[in-house]
């Protein structure tokens, strides 16, 4: 006879334990397989969560690079700017000192007080 049945009974055919065993065993292949994906994604979604944080990480960190340089640029242009203050306030008070102190003889001659006159009325301006 031809039929399911028939392929049970000859030589080395396969008996009815040996199709439970596949069943079995391909039910328990599958099942091996499914928990590795599981695990896989787990170690996968755990190391992109980390990955995530490490980059927020590094940004944050580069946004405080940013703001020290910014900083640092901002007191060295403060600091050229109170020096060239400085300087001018040292320039316009020598200037008017000779301005209000000076005093030329009589026998100056005249291009040396005109000279003079340019040069101090250059400086305070």
């Amino acid at each position: 006879t031809f039929g399911a049945m028939a392929m049970f009974n000859f030589a080395g055919g396969m008996s009815q334990t040996d199709f439970f065993g596949l069943g079995t065993g391909l039910v328990s292949t599958g099942m091996a397989a499914a928990a590795y994906n599981q695990n896989a994604y787990m170690a996968s979604l755990a190391m992109r969560q980390t990955q995530m944080y490490q980059a927020k990480n590094y940004h944050i960190g580069w946004i405080s690079v940013a703001r020290d340089d910014i900083r640092d640029m901002m007191n060295i242009s403060v600091t050229r700017i109170s020096n060239y203050m400085m300087v001018g306030t040292l320039i316009l008070g020598v200037a008017s000192d000779a301005l209000l102190g000076v005093n030329f003889d009589a026998n100056c001659p005249s291009y040396v007080v005109n000279a003079f006159w340019v040069s101090i009325g250059l400086s305070i301006l």
